[in-house]
Parts: C-alpha cells; sequence; structure tokens
C-alpha cells in the first residue's frame, strides 16, 4: 500500500510540475496569453473584495475552497481517473502562469514568498489527493477486472484522506491568510 502510494503521489506531482511548466512557458512564448489568463482570472476572483476579509474569515474560505478541489482530486478517480488528471493539470497550468507572470511583475523573490509558505502544507495536501483519485481509478479498474473491492480500497484512501489532507488545508489556510500577507510585505 505505502509504495503504491508513493508511487501515486510521484505521478499526481508530475503531472501538476509538467502542467506548471506548460503554464510558464505559454505565459514566456505569448505574453498576451499571460494578459487574457489575468483579466479571465480576475473575473471568476474578486481578489480585493476576498483580501478585505478578516484573516480568519479567509482562512475559512480558503480552507473551504482547497478542501473542495482535494475532493474533487480524490472522487474524480472514479472516472477512471480523467477528472483527476485534468484538475491536476489545470491547477498545475494555472500555478505555472500565474507564478510566471507574478516573476515577471515582481520578481523571484516576490513569487517565493507568496507561494512557498503555504505551499509547504497546500501542495503536499494536492498531490495526496490527487494520488488518492489515481489509487481509487486503479481500485475500480481491479474490481471490474479482477474481482477486487473498490468499495473497500475507497474507504481505507477515505481515511488517508481524513488524517493527512484536512490538517495540510487547515495548516495552509492559516498559513495563507494570516502569515503569507506578512512576508509578501517584507519583500515588497
Amino acid at each position: 500500500m505505502s509504495e503504491n502510494i508513493l508511487k501515486s503521489i510521484l505521478i499526481a506531482t508530475l503531472i501538476f510540475i509538467l502542467s506548471a511548466l506548460v503554464g510558464a512557458g505559454l505565459v514566456i512564448h505569448n505574453p498576451q496569453i499571460g494578459e487574457t489568463f489575468m483579466q479571465v482570472l480576475s473575473g471568476a476572483l474578486d481578489l480585493e473584495k476576498l483580501m478585505e476579509q478578516p484573516p480568519l474569515m479567509l482562512a475559512a474560505m480558503l480552507f473551504v475552497n482547497n478542501l473542495q478541489a482535494c475532493i474533487i482530486l480524490f472522487l474524480g478517480g472514479v472516472t477512471f481517473g480523467i477528472l483527476t488528471v485534468f484538475v491536476l493539470a489545470t491547477n498545475g497550468v494555472i500555478v505555472g502562469a500565474v507564478a510566471q507572470i507574478s516573476n515577471e511583475l515582481q520578481g523571484g523573490l516576490y513569487v517565493i514568498a507568496a507561494l512557498l509558505p503555504h505551499g509547504l502544507f497546500e501542495l503536499p495536501a494536492l498531490f495526496i489527493s490527487g494520488a488518492l483519485g489515481l489509487m481509487l481509478s486503479g481500485a475500480i479498474q481491479r474490481e471490474l477486472l479482477e474481482g477486487g473491492d473498490a468499495a473497500h480500497d475507497a474507504g481505507r484512501y477515505t481515511v488517508i484522506f481524513a488524517k493527512t489532507v484536512t490538517p495540510l488545508l487547515v495548516l495552509a489556510a492559516i498559513t495563507e491568510a494570516f502569515i503569507t500577507p506578512g512576508i509578501i510585505v517584507l519583500v515588497v
């Protein structure tokens, strides 16, 4: 089991990293893509309103948003992993593009200050959720082909999710709401 989860975490991480490189590469190759991307992103998210929230409310909102994404990654395994891979890749492209745009506007130190503190918790949660989704896909395939018990495996994966992903997301939300803004102010 531990070998399987480590292998799946590695696969989920590689999907994310390769997608992040694609996102950054798109912005480097065509800056207009970056401008369009930021317009769409700022239209979808009201960042000013979000950042005006008291830190505790912001942390709760960030936690819920990230928990939803991680649940989708995990449960995306029932689509034979298609949704899991799509969400990992989409998040990777977004992070890569935003990091590249921020690097061009504010510099590399800003990108590190903005992503690293909460990313230490949020990215592992994302990768573990993706891994569990890939493992769920494998469990469903085994049940269909070999007579395994996907429901039993899904229960074990849910325990792993609850014990690892949820606490990581709590730490990420608290860090992003209370610590990251202070660190960013130091480097701007």
